[in-house]
């Protein structure tokens, strides 16, 4: 069973106490998971520059590895060291994070080939919570944006009994920041792909209408 450290925000603006916020922070650097709400649900977070940390999001959650992960960074500027942002691709991201969108662009050599890339590309999300963005920044690096359920499974609001239905190395020592009142929308971040043949595609539609994408993108 997963030792869980419950933390909440700690200031009215939805941010952690900077201490908290740092030892999040310092559990994800070392190659930890931890716990992050967001607006569609929470997230499973390691490091994703770290391939062993990454596996063991895969292992928690019995995912394929053959079916990668999207990544969660802190800003535009993080964004632009682990992937090639093109105009188009900051317009989308500028207009409509942090929010429930995704984009699939070309990753640059910072990501790992695996786990979180396919094909040479990533999909970024900056999701809409001061505390996550907050940890995320102060680790320096993005994390893994993939729900807390096993594979297939519904999402829901993390609780104990959520959090046993994942595979975790015994004694494992979790931080699980809780926000419930974040999650805004039911559906999964609206999927756009920016790379390929066929120009801009919405893969998944979700709280972000196709319609607003191809205005942004003057579609």
């Amino acid at each position: 069973m997963v030792n869980a450290r419950w933390l909440a925000p700690g200031s009215p603006s939805g941010l952690l106490r900077l201490a908290d916020a740092e030892d999040v922070a310092a559990t994800l650097a070392g190659g930890g998971l931890a716990v992050l709400p967001t607006e569609t649900g929470y997230m499973l977070a390691a490091a994703a520059t770290i391939e062993a940390a990454v596996l063991r999001v895969f292992q928690a959650k019995r995912r394929d590895v053959n079916h990668p992960m999207h990544i969660a960074c802190a800003s535009l500027s993080m964004a632009g060291h682990y992937a090639k942002l093109t105009p188009e691709a900051r317009r989308v991201i500028g207009a409509f994070t942090p929010g429930p969108l995704t984009v699939v662009v070309e990753q640059t050599s910072e990501l790992p080939d695996r786990l979180v890339t396919h094909q040479g590309t990533v999909g970024i999300r900056v999701p809409d919570h001061p505390a996550t963005l907050q940890v995320i920044a102060a680790a320096g690096v993005p994390v893994t944006a993939t729900s807390l359920n096993p594979s297939g499974a519904e999402s829901r609001p993390v609780d104990e009994e959520a959090l046993a239905e994942l595979e975790w190395v015994a004694g494992e020592h979790v931080p699980v920041v809780v926000d419930h009142g974040s999650i805004r929308h039911t559906l999964a971040s609206t999927l756009v792909t920016l790379t390929g043949p066929d120009g801009p595609r919405v893969l998944r539609e979700g709280p972000v209408s196709a319609a607003q994408v191809r205005e942004v993108l003057g579609q």
